[in-house]
This record gives C-alpha cells, structure tokens and sequence, in this order.
C-alpha cells in the first residue's frame, strides 16, 4: 500500500518510521501534478496533505483516484480553520469521502500512527474464511526482531528475537499484524493462529541451532487466550514436538491485561511459567499503575514501552524514574528490556542504567529468517556492530 505525503513533510522522520512499521510505500509530491501521478493505477493510497495542500484541484484528483480504487485521506489542519478561509466549499467535498481522518498540525508519531492505522484499516476487512484460508495455506508469514541482551562480560549480544506475524494477502500484498489481528479476535480464531506462530518460530529455532545459531524465541499472547486453562499444557506439547524445552520461549503479555488481579488470567500465566516458559509483562510505562503490577504478579521481565523512551530524551525525570525502576527490577530478580531503541543517545542512557535488553530499528527491524545472522555482537558498545 502506498504512502503519499505532502513535500513540506519531508523532513519528519515519524512518516519513515511509521511507513517501516506498516510496511508502506512512502513517496512525497511536491505539486498537484506530482500528486495526481501517484495516483495513477489502482493501488491502494492513502494521503496525507497540510492545510496548504487542500485545494480545489487537489480535492479534484482524490475524488478522481477514489472512484477507481481505495483511497484513504489524512489532512494535517483544523476544520473550523479551513471554514474559515475561502476553501469552506471544499469541507463539503471532503465530507463525501468515505476514509478521512483529520489531525492538528502540530502531530506527533502517535496521533499521525493512529489516523494511518485507522485510514487503512478501512481499507481492508477480511472475513473468517479468508484466515482459515491463510492458516492453511500457510500464507502467514513470522519476521523476527532481535533484542540485544547485556551479558555478564559486559557484551551485548542477540541471544533472543521477536516473533510478529505478518500476511501474504493474496489481494491486499502484505499486511501488518493491526490489519488483520482485530478480525482473528471478532472470528475467535487467536488460538489457531497463536499455534501456528509458536509452532513456525519452534521449527525456525531448530533450524538455526542446526547451522550453530542458538537464539529463544519471544512470542505476544492475545489477552483472549489467558482464560484457557489448558494452555499451558498445549503449548508445552508444541514446544516438544520440536525437542525444545519451554525455557526457550518467553511470552509477551500488555500491562492492560493482568491490571485485573482476577482469576483465571494469572492461573494461565502461573501455568505457564510453572511449565518453564518465562512472562514479560509488554508496555510497561513509568506510571503508578505500571509499578503496581510488580507486587501483582511474578513475572520475568519488564519490558519498556517506546513512548517512556521518547519521553526519557528531553525529560530528566523521566530519566531518572527508569532509573529506579530498572533498579528495583533488579532487586526483585526481574529482568528489564527497552523497545524503540532508534537513536544511539538512547541506547547509551539505557546502558547507564543497566538495562538488560533492547530492541528497535538502531539495533534492527524485524527480518525474515534468512537475514538474521550468525552472531550480533557490540563488543566496542556501537550499535552498528549489533545488526
């Protein structure tokens, strides 16, 4: 799917880092003639346009493309602004569009990720039988992040990679796991497609062992399967199947669900862990309610959110609350990992603070099975050494 943006955003590297992450072509046009030649043929698009951008023949060429195919629009200005100018006869214009998504023009990587997201959800909406279809036909795909792992020597080292999904649609190309992951939920379909990743990630770890690479595997589990009490014992059979134990497998779970104290999400979780997988408790923020969860349930890793990272880099408190938490992980015998981990300044502020793990885009992105390499390492603490 394409990612057409106005020129004058060029410079904003959220728009590249977000592109990466849904995996969408980003292409910029500088005038309505650079516009209308992107949206040539019948790709799907959406496109983003300041409020300098809005104009009678730009609107134009968007109706033009939209009648063709899906076309999803996202405009950086204020409605009422607009009313205001002599392009008020354009928000009725606009209004006829079926996928737009208005944002202030002071956005930030969150706002500008949500409206994207929603742009293409729009787009899509799979049915049930076309996931049944994917699971066997084998049309999922796992790419793997790797995380960086500070070890006794002080050597930072991948020892471990992150399983996420991603699908070959034979129509829509390539999709993210927000693209189709809402609908596995609505069908009731997470479990078959949690086995089906645990089970290719359980064959990948096998097959790097065989060529002398020995990595575990981390893997996200959907909220709607923590009330399965027989969890524990399927994914142990899984594991075993492949003549691995469980201690090569750690399972994500986001703070939101085990906030709840309540039966029978942390009985499934116990399970689990009393099988020998290992819980990371995912999202982990530096709030009140985050470090509640430390005496809620004992878990084996925190992981830090990407938005305390961002945070982290002009705020000192912020800072120095990361600190403290690391510390106190430490003492509880918790391991802490950090994600987002995209520029080196950060990735230095988090050895300060003997951060156990990172992952991000400076270290790598995630990557199909034959680009991870033998051996990671940052021996002189550069991350370019790392991927």
């Amino acid at each position: 799917m394409q990612f057409i943006v106005s020129q004058t955003l060029n410079k904003h590297q959220a728009l590249r880092q977000l592109a990466r992450e849904l995996s969408l072509s980003l292409s910029f046009f500088e005038h309505v003639e650079g516009l209308n030649r992107l949206l040539r043929g019948d790709t799907r698009r959406i496109v983003m346009l300041t409020e300098s951008d809005v104009s009678a023949a730009a609107i134009g060429i968007l109706e033009k493309a939209a009648a063709k195919t899906k076309v999803g629009l996202i405009l950086c200005t204020d409605r009422e602004r607009l009313r205001s100018t002599n392009r008020a006869a354009l928000l009725e214009q606009i209004a006829t569009f079926g996928n737009v998504e208005w944002i202030r023009g002071e956005w930030d990587l969150d706002t500008l990720s949500r409206a994207t997201r929603s742009c293409r959800r729009r787009m899509l909406r799979v049915s049930r039988k076309e996931i049944e279809q994917a699971i066997t036909n084998r049309q999922f795909l796992i790419q793997y992040q790797p995380k960086v792992d500070r070890g006794n020597s002080g050597v930072w080292q991948t020892r471990e990679v992150e399983a996420l999904i991603r699908w070959r649609h034979p129509v829509h190309g390539l999709l993210g796991p927000l693209e189709f992951l809402p609908d596995v939920e609505a069908f009731d379909l997470s479990a078959e497609v949690a086995e089906y990743v645990l089970g290719e990630t359980a064959a990948q770890i096998v097959q790097w062992s065989k060529s002398g690479l020995h990595l575990n595997g981390c893997i996200n589990l959907a909220s709607s399967l923590l009330g399965r009490g027989t969890l524990a014992d399927r994914y142990a059979e899984i594991v075993a199947q492949h003549g691995l134990s469980c201690a090569s497998f750690t399972f994500e779970v986001t703070e939101q669900e085990i906030v709840n104290s309540d039966a029978p999400h942390l009985k499934v979780l116990g399970a689990l862990r009393a099988k020998g997988f290992r819980i990371s408790l995912d999202d982990f923020g530096a709030a009140a309610s985050s470090l509640g969860t430390f005496e809620q349930l004992p878990f084996d890793e925190i992981k830090i959110h990407a938005s305390v990272l961002r945070r982290a880099r002009n705020n000192e408190v912020t800072q120095k609350v990361l600190a403290a938490i690391t510390g106190l992980a430490h003492k509880l015998g918790i391991s802490v990992c950090a994600e987002g981990v995209e520029d080196q300044e950060t990735f230095d502020f988090l050895k300060t603070i003997s951060c156990d793990k990172m992952q991000g885009f400076l270290i790598s992105e995630a990557v199909l099975p034959d680009i991870i390499r033998h051996v990671y390492r940052a021996n002189t603490g550069k991350t370019q050494d790392v991927a």
